[in-house]
């Protein structure tokens, strides 16, 4: 932190006691030899004697350059200060250098403060009989730019050294960031596998209680059992998610690569959500899936990626809207034929500055519910990993996905495109299309 300004005594000559004052033409001599006598009586005359106690500032950053100051005695330390009132020390000078010089030559305020270190006497020689001198003696621009050129030099060899600090610093937070992201994902992961297992099993006990004859026939119990059942499935959903990007984390992802229809795996995805459509009166079109040609990868993690997307569209499209699906074929580049679906809502939209963000772990388009409300109500809560699970699946099948919105308006609702390419053979071509 810095230091608050102590009081500046500022002494000129004629207040100084005879026995005290500075032979300034003396003193600058062997500071400015090869200078013309004329010139140097000349700034000899325009000095000013000043005395500073310890901790004054002479020069603080940011003032207009108007003086040049010749250190008689004592020392100062240049510092350059920061807005959360830190401050780095740059280099001290003492007896016979100059300060303030690099200020005098260019427009514009003071790049660094100086401060005294120690009691200190100066020569302040002011802009105009300095610049007035300068102008007519190659001797003292050359002095002066030879100064300045050591000075940057200088600060170019400590920028560098405190860069590679900085670059040690930071290489060992990575390395204890990437220590502990380790631990974590470990800990996510056997956590949210340990606690599968039973929900598993819950579950299951559940599903046979939902089909017993005596709960069929006991329309309270069958509520509470169908609640059961729900809540189960939902809580087992969450852990399967969390256990998928786990595995994206570590990757661990394995891509089972099988013939795969994407009219097949939405036909499923349709069925899983007729419900929740039926519900929020969402119409949901589907065009061009028939035509697309067979593709290879893995039909589970596939599911997963249009399960999530359906899910996500539904999520942020308000009751009554309307969600299409379409694919159509396309070339990829060097991944050859391949084939696109779009899934587009009539739903609130996403920030043109969050459309990378939202394929990241746990975020989230605006304000959602923090409390259980189901996957499928209108902004309903959830941990906010689907899009994150998309991704990862689709870029370990070697495509692309992305999203395209106008903005994000909850009472406009201008929708959004979610759009997902993924080539018809991977890396390395499956039996089936040999």
């Amino acid at each position: 932190m810095s230091n608050p300004t102590p009081t500046q005594t500022k002494t000129r000559v004629d207040d100084i006691p005879t026995d005290r004052l500075v032979d300034a033409e003396a003193f600058l001599t062997p500071i400015l030899f090869g200078l013309d006598q004329a010139d140097l009586h000349e700034l000899a005359e325009a000095a000013i004697e000043e005395s500073y106690a310890a901790g004054d500032m002479i020069i603080q950053e940011g003032d207009e350059g108007d003086a040049v100051y010749f250190i008689v005695s004592g020392h100062v330390e240049v510092i350059k200060q920061f807005s959360d009132g830190s401050e780095r020390f740059l280099h001290s000078s003492g007896p016979g250098e100059p300060v303030g010089e690099m200020a005098m030559l260019q427009e514009g305020g003071r790049t660094a403060t100086v401060r005294a270190s120690t009691p200190l006497t100066v020569l302040r020689i002011d802009r105009e009989p300095f610049l007035k001198v300068l102008g007519r003696s190659p001797s003292l621009a050359v002095r002066i730019l030879v100064r300045l050129t050591g000075r940057l030099r200088d600060a170019d060899q400590q920028a560098i050294s405190d860069l590679s600090e900085a670059n040690k610093e930071l290489s060992r937070a990575l390395k204890q960031l990437e220590r502990l992201d380790k631990t974590k994902t470990d800990f996510i992961q056997v956590s949210a596998h340990e606690l599968r297992t039973p929900v598993a099993a819950l579950l299951g006990y559940a599903q046979m209680m939902q089909q017993n004859s005596l709960a069929r026939k006991d329309t309270s119990l069958r509520a509470l059992v169908d609640g059961v059942v729900s809540s189960t499935e939902r809580l087992h959903r969450i852990f399967n998610s969390i256990l998928d990007v786990s595995r994206l984390m570590t990757d661990g992802l394995n891509i089972s690569q099988s013939p795969l229809s994407m009219a097949v795996i939405f036909e499923a995805v349709q069925s899983e959500f007729a419900d929740a459509l039926k519900k929020r009166k969402i119409t949901l079109q589907i065009k061009g899936l028939d035509n697309l040609p067979i593709c290879s990868g893995d039909p589970d993690l596939m599911y997963k990626v249009f399960y999530h997307l359906m899910n996500n569209a539904i999520k942020y499209t308000p009751d009554g809207g309307a969600i299409t699906v379409t694919g159509r074929k396309i070339t990829m580049g060097e991944h050859g034929p391949g084939v696109e679906v779009i899934i587009e809502d009539t739903g609130i939209g996403i920030d043109p500055n969050n459309l990378e963000l939202i394929f990241e772990k746990f975020y989230r388009t605006g304000e959602v519910a923090l409390h259980s409300s189901g996957n499928s109500k209108f902004k309903g809560g959830g941990p906010g990993l689907g899009l994150a699970i998309a991704k990862g699946v689709i870029e370990a099948h070697g495509g692309r996905i992305w999203a395209e919105s106008p903005g994000y308006d909850e009472d406009e609702c201008p929708g959004s495109k979610f759009f997902v390419q993924i080539p018809r053979k991977p890396n390395s071509a499956s039996a089936f299309f040999n």
